[in-house]
């Protein structure tokens, strides 16, 4: 009874709303012990958060704009339109690859009874922030200067954040806890990925599927990366995307509620495989 007990609790969202404010100082510092961990030894140092991100943007922009000539039938330079769609991915890349190790490169703290190991993921998340912040900023220079003004409309992306980041939770959780059993997760998971990007429209738009392009709605990146385009670039107000909503959140919700259930039912041996 008393186990079951103890499961109820651990299911009890507020309960963990209440975990995560209890361990706050914990989780920020850990956040950016991590940060900086990530490139200590390296001359650039928290530099490369900026140069990585470019480097993956000049690549694509060479490729399909100055190569393949590909251009957004909105008639905006290519460049926009791709960064529009990267940052949100590059964030969603990030947390879920780091999420993998979230647990496997903590033993210590696993190994502490009073600490809830379903916390790690958020600690990815917020570094993440970090670099999500940094692009966002390039991204409204690169916009304003191409003459797009400052619009409240933008405020739409923190919409879409959020929506990424319970996305990246889940999946968060799900990796994170089987990778503690099987270490070939981070392997597989990058193959996905990789495939995942191409599936989704970044780098390509959606105009070139014509009719089949409402399959795009059971991928839920493209909701998310739609949405940035729409916050940035003019596009369908939040008001209007009904189905779109219903769809992801969805996918989403099932995705979450997996993942932390996986979580939950892997968690008691986590400190005894590592």
């Amino acid at each position: 009874m008393t186990r079951l007990g103890d499961q109820v609790r651990r299911t009890n969202p507020y309960t963990y709303g209440a975990q995560l404010w209890k361990y706050r100082s914990l989780i920020l510092a850990m956040a950016v012990r991590e940060a900086q961990g990530r490139y200590i030894g390296t001359f650039g140092g928290m530099l490369w958060m900026i140069v990585h991100p470019l480097a993956t943007i000049t690549i694509y922009w060479l490729v399909f704009s100055v190569g393949l000539k590909v251009q957004p039938s909105s008639g905006l330079p290519f460049v926009i339109f791709l960064v529009c769609g990267i940052v949100p991915w590059l964030t969603f890349n990030e947390t879920v690859m780091a999420s993998t190790n979230a647990v496997t490169g903590a033993p210590h703290l696993v190994k502490k009874v009073a600490f809830p190991t379903s916390v790690l993921p958020v600690v990815h998340l917020l570094v993440s922030m970090v670099s999500h912040s940094i692009m966002l900023a390039i991204l409204l220079v690169m916009l304003a200067v191409n003459g797009i003004p400052f619009s409240w409309a933008f405020l739409q992306a923190l919409y879409y954040l959020g929506a990424l980041y319970v996305l990246c939770l889940g999946i968060g959780w799900l990796v994170a806890s089987i990778n503690v059993f099987s270490r070939d997760v981070a392997n597989g998971l990058s193959v996905i990925l990789s495939f995942w990007f191409w599936l989704t429209p970044i780098v390509w738009p959606t105009s070139m599927l014509g009719k089949h392009a409402g399959w795009l709605m059971l991928n839920p990146l493209y909701y998310i990366i739609d949405g940035y385009r729409d916050a940035f670039l003019g596009g369908a107000s939040f008001w209007d995307k009904g189905v779109e909503h219903l769809v992801y959140w969805t996918i989403c919700l099932v995705i979450l509620i997996a993942g932390g259930r996986t979580f939950r039912k892997l968690q008691p041996d986590f400190a005894e495989v590592l």
